[in-house]
């Protein structure tokens, strides 16, 4: 067998732009124009606090007291800025408390609210906010609640990031962060400025864009805490759980971030390293599909039967060692030429004992010549009847050649028979990685909802699975259930089209909500608290939780594609996928390729339909397929996502006869296209 690895390329590290001495003179600038506007005298009833004062958090009662005291004392030392509204009146920019201990004097009667006497300099609309950022700073420091409003304001009228950067002299990236910052929830600035977090919780939270979403995440947050108060990295975990870091991680490095849209990272705009997130399965899938077309460049290049890409090495041990044989390397074969080369190099190498590039060269120039030798001793003959393996090793490709592919047959006793790697492919292999993990989330999910509305047979399962671990510790049987608990709820729903839309997930969180009512106070803190329930809650609970350990989602290696877990557990409860979910344009079938849709109809006999959707645009043939198949087969659900047919139990073939009750199409019925599909015009 021989290894070779290939390290990835360390991503470099960008360095962070650095803003605040630009900020600082753009500050200057402003304050500049504020200090040349000239001082004017107005009244306090001219004065009012609008939306463009940018502080938010408000004075407290005692701040207020002591400004009136100042002011009735020793006068207005400071003016304030205001902005003149069409009516005559004026807006403050800055100078907020002091307008209100002004206020204060002239409930006590001690100011005229009419008297002109409060100096004021009058700025442009267009400045105001910038301006308030500016003068407010520099008198008092702001509450970062109150610079991402002003930012969020200066963006909702109409301003760009690049002219907000300019005006308040900040960097694109500083901009940025601010804006991601004023797009989180209300409620969650609303914290911030209660000081219930701080910006730390905000920056963790703004890697999740939905608003809705950050409030989960915030409360979940909360829920896990010691007195309310959230942690950071329990903020970050429950964003990212399914997903792993970007940042010097090598399977992202070696794939590429061209092997992802957009959408698909989750940018960290608060990592000075410029990091991220990506969906670890994700990004398993892209680094599987490039490990195969190393593969396959391999095999063509240096003449191997067959090759395929997989996430690990083949072993000589456990599964791989009943499919594959790894043969022993042999000998590497040199030429004279690359001989008398090696003796060259090695010699001046032994020469120059300190590292230098020409060192590396050297170095470089051996290694080629030795890789060469070593696929030389491969005979042609050899390579006929043996493959390429390429995987990923500690964060390296890993190449195993001369590798055998094993008869099922064979025995101990027996030789190794080549076999020609030519296996017939399932029909979900013909199914692309992504749509599997969705659709296999979708199932699971429904799958979970199903077993709750079967209490007897859910706690039945729990039992045995339970007894497996204690009395069969090494027990093999395929089965679904994760007793440690883990609950997958987040992936699932991220991964199923119908996600928290669909019936499954809302008849699981109405049953959630229903429990949660039911627990007893300070259950998690003492598990004696359960002793109070009765036998019907006990049980409720137990259906639940098993239910929700249920993880059926399916990968593939080597271009096959793992059975499901779930297939026995179907078949146990009479499961029905297309009771929980029917496939439409925006959860099937726009996820297909045109090709397939196609397929699919000609399969179900809409023959009609078929060729129509063949003239059409992906689009307009998913929506047709939806269209047709509702009106057609409305309990068809894909093959792939239902359990092979098996011989029911005594008790299950006494209850429900011979129905099978998996609602899938295995063997459609042969329609006639004219019984079953109207012209293209009535279907629109």
């Amino acid at each position: 067998m021989s290894v070779t690895e290939s390290k990835a390329k360390k991503a470099k590290k960008a360095s962070p732009k650095a803003s605040t001495r630009k900020a600082d003179v753009q500050s200057d600038v402003l304050v500049a124009v504020l200090d040349s506007a000239p001082v004017s005298y107005t009244a306090w009833s001219r004065l009012f606090i609008g939306d463009l004062n940018c502080r938010l958090i408000p004075h407290t009662p005692e701040e207020i007291r002591g400004y009136a005291d100042s002011i009735f004392a020793v006068g207005l030392i400071h003016n304030i800025v205001v902005v003149e509204c069409g009516d005559g009146r004026l807006e403050v920019v800055c100078g907020g408390g002091r307008t209100k201990a002004i206020g204060l004097l002239v409930e006590e009667g001690k100011v005229d609210p009419d008297r002109e006497w409060i100096a004021c300099k009058v700025v442009p609309r267009e400045l105001a906010r910038a301006i308030s950022l500016t003068e407010n700073g520099r008198h008092k420091t702001m509450h970062p609640a109150e610079q991402i409003a002003g930012f969020r304001s200066l963006a909702e009228e109409g301003k760009t990031p690049a002219q907000i950067g300019d005006l308040l002299g900040y960097g694109d990236k500083h901009v940025q962060r601010m804006l991601r910052l004023a797009g989180l929830a209300p409620v969650i600035l609303q914290a911030l400025a209660e000081n219930n977090i701080t910006t730390e919780h905000c920056q963790a939270l703004a890697l999740e864009d939905n608003p809705d979403r950050q409030v989960q995440v915030y409360e979940a947050a909360c829920r896990q805490a010691y007195n309310n108060k959230p942690e950071v990295r329990v903020i970050r975990n429950l964003i990212t759980d399914s997903q792993v870091s970007t940042l010097n991680n090598s399977k992202y490095v070696f794939v590429g971030e061209k092997a992802f849209s957009g959408d698909e990272i989750r940018a960290d705009l608060f990592s000075d390293e410029q990091g991220g997130f990506v969906d670890k399965l994700a990004l398993d899938t892209a680094l599987l599909e490039k490990l195969q077309v190393v593969a396959e460049c391999l095999k063509e290049a240096e003449g191997w039967a067959w090759a395929t890409g997989r996430l690990d090495a083949v072993s000589s041990h456990g599964e791989d060692s009943a499919v594959y044989l790894i043969q022993d390397e042999p000998d590497a074969v040199y030429t004279e030429q690359e001989r008398q080369r090696m003796d060259e190099l090695q010699g001046e190498h032994d020469e120059n004992q300190s590292a230098s590039d020409e060192t590396d060269a050297m170095e470089s120039e051996m290694e080629a010549i030795d890789c060469a030798a070593q696929l030389r001793a491969w005979t042609p003959e050899m390579r006929a009847q043996s493959g390429v393996v390429v995987s990923w090793h500690q964060g390296e490709i890993c190449v195993q050649r001369g590798v055998i592919l094993r008869e099922q047959s064979e025995t101990e006793d027996e030789p190794a028979q080549v076999k020609t790697y030519e296996r017939q492919p399932d029909p979900v292999d013909e199914i692309s990685l992504p749509l599997l993990t969705k659709m296999s989330s979708e199932r699971t999910l429904a799958l979970q909802a199903a077993l709750v509305q079967k209490p007897e047979k859910t706690v039945a399962l729990m039992t045995w699975r339970l007894c497996t671990c204690v009395f069969d510790y090494c027990n093999t049987t395929r089965h679904p259930f994760v007793m440690r608990l883990e609950v997958h709820h987040s992936r699932l729903v991220s991964e199923a089209p119908s996600g928290e839309e669909g019936k499954a997930w809302q008849s699981l969180m109405q049953e959630k909500a229903r429990l949660e009512a039911l627990l007893p106070e300070g259950w998690k803190k003492d598990f004696t608290t359960f002793f109070t329930l009765d036998g019907k809650t006990l049980m409720s609970l137990m259906v639940f939780c098993t239910a929700c350990s249920v993880d059926g989602v399916q990968t593939r290696t080597m271009g096959h594609t793992t059975r499901s877990d779930l297939d026995g557990v179907e078949r146990a409860v009479d499961f029905s996928l297309h009771e929980w979910w029917q496939p439409t344009k925006n959860n099937f079938f726009d996820y297909l390729k045109k090709p397939q849709i196609v397929q699919i109809l000609s399969e179900n006999g809409l023959t009609g339909a078929a060729s129509d959707a063949l003239k059409m645009k992906k689009s307009d043939a998913a929506d047709l397929a939806e269209t047709m198949m509702a009106r057609n087969r409305p309990q068809w659900v894909p093959v792939w996502m239902c359990a092979p047919e098996a011989k029911k139990s005594p008790i299950d073939a006494e209850n429900n006869g011979s129905d099978n009750g998996n609602g899938c199409a295995d063997a459609p019925e042969a329609d006639t296209d004219a019984d079953n599909h109207p012209t293209l015009h009535d279907a629109a």
